[in-house]
């Protein structure tokens, strides 16, 4: 009977293991985005589908409490000022940069390594060339905001 309740026991613990890697080793899809990644200076999103912009998809993770930000002004001047309660330091010339894989779509260069480039998990990130707003969310493509200087 030990042999049994310790056997039960492992099984417990190994599916309690696998499950807490399956609900919080990634995030869940909201709204064709996943949120992979989110520290103080680096957010790194990944689009599951094609559909709106950046922005749209920051919104939805903002709707689904998956992620906190701010943004200033409107349209294509719109902004991000903070991410989860980080805003860049003016004196350290920083700002919230984005970089991603989307090189092109329909003959319109969205990012350009000359910009900059940001090394994400062995893989290097173009600086986009359009703000949240004017950068198209596209199935399979990873979006990256990070703290960069000037």
């Amino acid at each position: 009977m030990k042999k049994f309740r310790w056997f039960a026991t492992l099984i417990c613990v190994a599916v309690l293991a696998l499950a807490s890697v399956s609900l919080f080793g990634c995030g869940e899809t909201v709204d064709g985005v996943k949120l992979v990644e989110s520290k103080e200076k680096v957010v790194v999103i990944q689009a599951t589908k094609t559909q709106g912009s950046l922005l749209d998809a920051l919104n939805a993770l903002k709707d689904a409490e998956e992620l906190k930000f701010e943004t200033t002004g409107s349209g294509e001047m719109t902004m991000i000022v903070s991410v989860d309660g980080y805003a860049p330091d003016s004196a350290k010339n920083e700002f919230w940069a984005i970089y991603t894989s989307l090189t092109e779509l329909d003959g319109v260069s969205y990012s350009n390594e000359e910009y900059g480039i940001y090394e994400y998990d062995g893989k290097n990130y173009n600086s986009a060339s359009y703000g949240c707003t004017g950068l198209p969310l596209v199935a399979g493509e990873t979006y990256i905001l990070a703290i960069s200087t000037y």
